[in-house]
C-alpha cells in the first residue's frame, strides 16, 4: 500500500456528491463462496480494503470456459454519476508506418487496471458487499483502490498512466518509434543493440510507475502480433481471426462493421463496397431487433473474406517521401497513402488507405470540399485527379481547398504516375470543370416557382417573343415544390439552360450538387428528390447557369417579368377559377379580408356561413378591431391637424419607405411608397395627400431631415401649412400616426394571400378600397348619392361629395346596393343591419356592391 500511496493518481470529477446505494443482488451457495474466494485473493493483493462506505454497488461471479471464476462489478449507477472524460487516441497506431527492416519488440502489461491507483478521495464511492450463506452474517463491505474493471473512464486513465511512465524514455530516446495503446507497448528501432538498451530502460521505468510487464508476452522475433495485426518484415496483413460472420440481428450487423472498420485502413474496403451492410443498419433502432442478410450483403461479407486472406499493406521505406494518390471514385472519393520506390518491380508501396465518413456533417458535399478533407499535410507529394483547368478554377473558388493547403509546403501534382492501378481508375477521372456556370450562358432563361399550399411547380420561359408556362401538381412543402420545378426545367432543356429561382434554398442546392456526395436524410421524399437532381445535373453535357432573385419586387425588366409571371401562378388568386357563391367568398375574403357583415351583404349569405369563413381565415385571428383612444393632441375639426411619419415595410424592396399622414379629428389615413425619406419623397407624399384629402391647416411631424429641410419648408409656405414638430427622439408627440402604422401593416399582411405581383402602392390602395354609401340628408331626410367613403368611425362617417369632404353622422350612412334596373331613384337600395337586398337582386346583371362599413 505505501508503493501505490507514493503512485501519481488521477482524480475523477463527478456529477453529484450525493452516495449511490444499490442493494447487493442474491447469489447462489456456490457463487458466494466462489465470491469470497475471489474477494480474499484481491485483498491478498491490495486490490481492495474493507470499508464503511455510504456507497454500494452490486457484485456477482461468472464462470469461465476454464472452470475459473471471474469477478465482475455493475458500475452502471456509478457511471452515471462520473463526469465522462473524451478518448485520447482517436484510433489505432498505425504498424505500416514503421520503417521496413527495422527490428520490433512487443510488450504486454500484466493486469494493468490493477496495477492503476485510483485517486485516495474516489476509492470510497466503489464499494461493494460480500452476502453470506443464509443471511448467517452481516454482509462484509470492501472497496477498491485501482482502477475497476467496467469504471467508464478506466480506459482513459490507464493510457494517462502508461504515456506519464512512458514519457522520460520517449524523451531520452526520440529516434526510437514507441507506440503505446492501452496495455500493448511496441518499440522499433534501426539497430538491435540500441533497441535491447531501451526495452531495458522502459522496464524500468514502467516499474517506477508500479506496472509489470508480463515475461511470457514478450515479442523480440517476426512475425510480432500487435493490436490484431501480424507484422512482418516488409508487409503488415491482419491476424487470422475466428469472426462470426452470421447475421440475425442490428447488434452482429454493429459487430462485424465495427471489425471491418479496424482492418479496412490497411485492405482497401471501401464505402461503396459497404454499402449493402451500412443499408441493414436503418429500420428499428433496438439492438436485438432482426436483420436478414440480402444477397448482395451476402457477397460483400464473401469479398471481405477473401481480402483478409490475400490482402496486405507494406511498411514504409526509410529515406523515401510519402505520396497521398487521391482516387476519384465514382461516388466518393477516396486516397491512398504510398510510397514510389522506383528499384522495386511494383514501385507502388500501398502504406495505408484514407476514407471519408460515410455520412459526411453536411447533407450535400462538393467533391472539392471532399478532396480537401482528405489532403494530409506532412506527405510529400499530393497527387489530386483534376485536370489544369479544373485545379484553377477550384483553388479560384472552393475555400476548404484553400484552407487545406494554406501550409502546405510539398508538391501538389495532377499528373498520376504510370501505374496499373491508376490506369483501371482512369475513366471515373475528373477531366473538366463544374457544368454549373459562375456566369449566365448562351441559352434559353427559365423561371421557376412552387407553392406548398397550392401545391404547384411551375416553369415559365419565353419562346418567340410568347410567354409560356408549365404546371405540375406536387404536394410536399415549399422546397420540395421548389425542387420539382427545377428538376422539370433540367429533364425539359438538355441545351445551355440559365435557372431563375426565387427560393435561396433551391439555388444554394442546384449550385453545390453537381458530383457532390448525399447525405442520406429521413424525408424520404426530399431524399428521392436530391437524387433526382444529382442525376439530372451529371448528365447534362451543357453548361448551365441558376439565379436567385427577390420575389415581390416592382423593379423593370425581363427577370422581374418574368418571376412575376411564376409567381402568379403559384398564387391562389390567379390559379384558382371561381366556382359556386360559397367558394367566390372565400376568395374574396383572401384577397380583401372583409367582415362577415361586407360578406353577407355582397354574396347574399347566411350569418353563420360569413362568419364561418372570417373564422377560416388565419389571416384575420391575430387581428382584432382597433380603436383609436385619443389621448393625444387632436383637430376639433377636419383638415385642422394632421400627422406624418414614415414607416419601413421591407418586402416593397426599393419602395419600402411608406409615409403615412392621418387627419387626428376624423382618422382619415393617407399613404404613399416611396424610393426615400428625403425632401422630395416626403414632398410628393404631401402632394397626392392633398389631391386625395385636402389641404391641412398644421402638419405635425418628427425632426427627420426630410421634414426639416429648407426644400420642405418652401413647399409648405407655398400651400399655406403650418409645420410643428414634436420633442425629439420621442415618439409621444406624434402617437396617432404611429399607431396608424400596425393599422396598415395588418392589412398589408392580411393581403400576402392574394395580391402576389402587385406593386406596394396598388396594395396600399386596395387596403383603403373605394365604398360607395348613401347618405341622407338632415335637412330634408331624403337620401342623396351614392358617394364614396372616405373615413368611418364610432358615430361618424366622412364621405367626398362634389363641394367636397362631408362629415355626417354614421347613423345617416347606408352601403349602396347597386340595381341594373333601379326604377325607383328616389329610393335607393338599401341593406339594412338585420336583412339582405332583396332576392330579384341576384337575377340581375350587375354586380352588387362588395364593400363594408364594417
Amino acid at each position: 500500500m505505501e508503493v501505490t500511496e507514493a503512485r501519481p493518481t488521477i482524480p475523477l470529477q463527478w456529477l453529484t456528491n450525493e452516495p449511490v446505494w444499490v442493494d447487493q443482488w442474491p447469489l447462489t451457495n456456490e457463487k458466494i463462496r466462489a465470491l469470497n474466494d475471489l474477494v480474499q485473493e484481491q485483498l491478498q493483493q491490495g486490490h481492495i480494503v474493507p470499508t464503511t462506505s455510504p456507497w454500494n454497488t452490486p457484485v456477482f461471479v461468472i464462470k469461465k470456459k476454464s472452470g475459473k471464476w471471474r469477478l465482475l462489478h455493475d458500475l452502471r449507477q456509478i457511471n452515471a454519476v462520473i463526469e465522462s472524460t473524451g478518448a485520447l487516441q482517436p484510433g489505432l497506431p498505425s504498424p505500416t508506418m514503421i520503417p521496413a527492416n527495422w527490428p520490433i519488440i512487443v510488450m504486454d502489461l500484466k493486469d494493468c487496471f490493477f496495477t492503476i491507483p485510483l485517486a485516495a478521495q474516489d476509492c470510497p464511492r466503489f464499494a461493494f458487499s460480500v452476502p453470506s450463506i443464509n443471511n448467517s452474517e452481516p454482509m462484509q463491505r470492501y472497496h477498491w483502490t485501482v482502477l475497476p474493471q467496467g469504471m467508464k473512464n478506466s480506459p482513459t486513465i490507464c493510457q494517462v498512466y502508461v504515456a506519464r511512465a512512458l514519457s522520460g524514455v520517449r524523451k531520452q530516446y526520440p529516434q526510437i518509434l514507441i507506440y503505446h495503446y492501452m496495455d500493448d507497448i511496441l518499440i522499433a528501432g534501426a539497430s538491435v543493440d540500441n533497441l535491447q538498451l531501451v526495452v531495458k530502460d522502459t522496464a524500468q521505468a514502467l516499474q517506477k510507475f508500479g506496472l509489470k510487464v508480463a515475461p511470457e508476452k514478450v515479442q523480440k522475433e517476426l512475425p510480432w502480433r500487435y493490436s490484431g495485426w501480424k507484422i512482418m518484415e516488409h508487409a503488415v496483413e491482419p491476424q487470422r481471426v475466428a469472426l462470426k460472420w452470421e447475421v440475425s440481428t442490428l447488434n452482429d450487423v454493429q459487430r462485424i462493421l465495427g471489425a471491418i472498420n479496424w482492418v479496412r485502413p490497411l485492405l482497401g474496403i471501401t464505402n461503396d463496397t459497404l454499402q449493402p451492410l451500412f443499408d441493414l443498419l436503418r429500420g428499428d433502432s433496438a439492438l436485438d431487433s432482426k436483420r436478414i442478410l440480402t444477397p448482395e450483403a451476402k457477397e460483400v461479407l464473401a469479398h471481405i473474406k477473401q481480402a483478409i486472406q490475400s490482402r496486405q499493406a507494406h511498411r514504409m521505406h526509410d529515406g523515401y517521401g510519402l505520396q497521398l494518390y487521391i482516387i476519384n471514385a465514382i461516388t466518393q472519393p477516396l486516397a491512398l497513402l504510398g510510397q514510389w520506390v522506383a528499384t522495386n518491380n511494383d514501385p507502388l508501396l500501398l502504406i495505408e488507405w484514407v476514407f471519408l465518413p460515410y455520412q459526411p456533417v453536411k447533407t450535400i458535399t462538393t467533391r472539392v470540399e471532399m478532396f480537401a478533407m482528405l489532403i494530409r499535410e506532412e506527405v510529400h507529394t499530393i497527387y489530386i485527379p483534376l485536370t489544369k483547368e479544373h485545379l484553377d478554377w477550384s483553388l479560384a473558388n472552393s475555400i476548404p481547398l484553400r484552407t487545406a493547403l494554406l501550409s502546405y509546403a510539398g508538391t501538389l501534382s495532377i499528373h498520376m504516375p504510370a501505374h496499373k492501378l491508376f490506369m483501371a481508375l482512369k475513366d471515373i477521372e475528373i477531366v473538366a470543370p463544374p457544368r454549373c456556370s459562375p456566369v449566365p450562358v448562351s441559352g434559353i432563361t427559365v423561371f421557376t416557382d412552387g407553392s406548398g399550399k397550392m401545391g404547384r411547380a411551375v416553369i415559365v420561359w419565353k419562346e418567340e417573343e410568347h410567354w409560356k408556362e408549365e404546371i405540375h401538381v406536387v404536394q410536399g412543402t415549399p422546397q420540395i415544390v421548389e425542387l420539382v420545378a427545377v428538376i422539370k426545367a433540367f429533364q425539359k432543356w438538355s441545351e445551355p439552360l440559365n435557372i431563375v429561382t426565387d427560393s435561396q434554398y433551391v439555388c444554394g442546392v442546384v449550385q453545390r450538387l453537381e458530383k457532390a456526395w448525399l447525405k442520406h436524410v429521413n424525408n424520404e421524399q426530399l431524399f428521392s428528390l436530391f437524387k433526382q437532381l444529382w442525376y439530372e445535373l451529371n448528365r447534362r453535357q451543357n453548361d448551365f447557369y441558376v439565379l436567385h432573385t427577390r420575389s415581390h419586387t416592382n423593379l423593370p425588366g425581363f427577370i422581374a417579368e418574368g418571376n412575376r409571371r411564376a409567381d402568379r401562378l403559384t398564387a391562389t388568386v390567379w390559379a384558382t377559377p371561381v366556382p359556386q357563391t360559397i367558394k367566390q367568398a372565400q376568395l374574396s375574403h383572401e384577397f380583401f379580408h372583409q367582415s362577415a357583415k361586407a360578406l353577407r351583404k355582397q354574396f347574399g349569405l347566411s350569418w353563420d356561413t360569413a362568419r364561418a369563413i372570417v373564422r377560416a381565415c388565419p389571416d384575420c385571428q391575430p387581428f382584432a378591431a382597433i380603436h383609436q383612444t385619443g389621448v393625444n393632441l387632436q383637430g376639433l375639426y377636419a383638415l385642422q391637424l394632421w400627422q406624418t411619419d414614415v414607416t419601413h415595410i421591407a418586402e416593397f424592396g426599393r419602395q419600402k419607405w411608406v409615409h403615412i399622414s392621418i387627419d387626428t379629428y376624423s382618422g382619415t389615413l393617407w399613404a404613399t411608397a416611396e424610393s426615400g425619406e428625403k425632401a422630395k419623397d416626403v414632398i410628393r407624399h404631401w402632394t397626392a395627400a392633398f389631391a386625395a384629402l385636402g389641404v391641412p391647416s398644421t402638419i405635425k411631424t418628427d425632426n427627420g431631415p426630410g421634414y426639416i429641410s429648407q426644400k420642405t419648408q418652401r413647399f409648405l409656405q407655398l400651400w399655406g401649412v403650418v409645420h410643428v414638430t414634436g420633442i425629439p427622439h420621442s415618439p409621444q408627440g406624434w402617437a396617432i400616426v404611429e399607431r396608424s402604422h400596425q393599422t396598415l401593416k395588418h392589412m398589408l399582411e392580411k393581403q400576402k394571400g392574394g395580391m402576389v405581383g402587385e406593386s406596394p402602392q396598388v396594395r396600399i390602395d386596395v387596403s383603403s378600397k373605394d365604398v360607395k354609401v348613401w347618405v341622407r340628408s338632415l335637412q330634408s331626410g331624403q337620401w342623396e348619392g351614392p358617394y364614396t367613403l372616405i373615413t368611418w368611425g364610432r358615430g361618424y362617417a366622412c364621405v367626398s361629395t362634389e363641394q367636397g369632404p362631408r362629415w355626417i353622422p354614421a347613423r345617416c350612412v347606408r352601403p349602396a346596393l347597386e340595381k341594373a334596373n333601379q326604377k325607383d331613384t328616389d329610393k335607393p337600395a338599401l341593406a339594412n343591419d338585420m336583412g339582405t337586398a332583396d332576392a330579384d337582386d341576384h337575377n340581375s346583371s350587375e354586380p352588387h356592391v362588395n364593400d363594408s362599413l364594417e
